[in-house]
């Protein structure tokens, strides 16, 4: 029997309807327990063990939990080895001091945590943190169900950013003052969106990753190019065909020639800064939410 042109169509807006929306959270486990071991470095247990960076974990779960109710929690870390950045750059992240040995015992721990909470642990040698949360990002994104919010401890993962679809969830002091950036919130504090924030890192550098950019160009300036012409690669192709823009946005000719002379420094750090959505990794999402498991 032939269906009718009813039937049809809501056989068709059936499997055109989205499933059940769903919340998965990934954590930058390593920034968090870095913070939470520096807010709070006299924790320990009656045994002497230093506890302080795996209490702020806790309280940092605990608080996602609460705040954010999610249906899906994946954790990634760091691994001790050298990433394909530190090949690329060997003096990046050179100026920081080694890891505390205290840190260390309590990263881990945390993975301890995580196995007993049924949350699912990324990392891949080679790759760091933020890699594994922009490739879970990239990968699982293009579901319409799915709404990721990044937890992290720093500023880095908030080119990630997508609408309202991934979030970032930060630390703005201490572990308990936290704030929910969606697009909007990026753009009110950068001035532009945060496909451009590794672009800003490449122009001013980071000197916490030891990232250089180019010598000379500040916060102020970095910003100014980006609101006026987006992208490094788009910025040097109106140095090299209208370089007279430069003038008219109050730029000095000493600015301009740092520029001129800064281009491959300001795409190398532009490469260390961008967070890679292609690593090697099987993504898998649970088939139970968290607290079924």
């Amino acid at each position: 029997m032939k269906a009718s042109k009813k039937t049809e169509k809501k056989d068709a807006d059936k499997d055109t309807q989205k499933g059940p929306h769903q919340k998965l959270v990934l954590l930058d486990s390593h920034a968090i327990l870095h913070r939470a071991y520096h807010a709070l470095p006299d924790f320990a247990s009656t045994k002497g063990e230093p506890t302080g960076a795996l209490y702020g974990l806790c309280t940092m779960l605990i608080k996602i939990i609460s705040d954010l109710k999610p249906d899906h929690i994946i954790a990634c870390f760091d691994l001790p080895k050298p990433t394909y950045r530190h090949e690329a750059y060997k003096d990046y992240k050179a100026g920081r001091a080694k890891t505390d040995d205290n840190l260390v015992a309590q990263l881990k721990r945390a993975r301890d945590i995580f196995t007993a909470l049924h949350i699912p642990i990324y990392d891949k040698e080679g790759f760091e943190a933020d890699d594994m949360l922009g490739t879970l990002v990239e990968k699982l994104s293009h579901r319409k169900d799915i709404d990721i919010i990044v937890a992290s401890g720093d500023m880095d993962t908030l080119q990630l950013v997508r609408d309202k679809q991934v979030q970032v969830f930060t630390l703005k002091k201490g572990i308990n003052d936290t704030i929910l950036y969606d697009e909007d919130a990026v753009r009110a504090r950068f001035g532009f969106g945060p496909e451009l924030l590794p672009d800003y890192k490449g122009l001013r550098g980071d000197p916490s990753d030891n990232i250089i950019g180019i010598k000379g160009i500040g916060e102020k300036t970095a910003t100014t190019l980006i609101t006026t012409f987006g992208s490094i690669e788009q910025m040097y192709k109106a140095l090299k065909k209208t370089p007279e823009k430069f003038k008219e946005i109050g730029l000095t000719d000493r600015i301009i020639g740092l520029l001129k002379e800064g281009e491959d420094e300001a795409n190398f750090s532009k490469m260390l800064a961008t967070i890679r959505r292609d690593a090697p990794v099987d993504v898998e999402l649970p088939e139970k939410p968290w607290r079924e498991s």
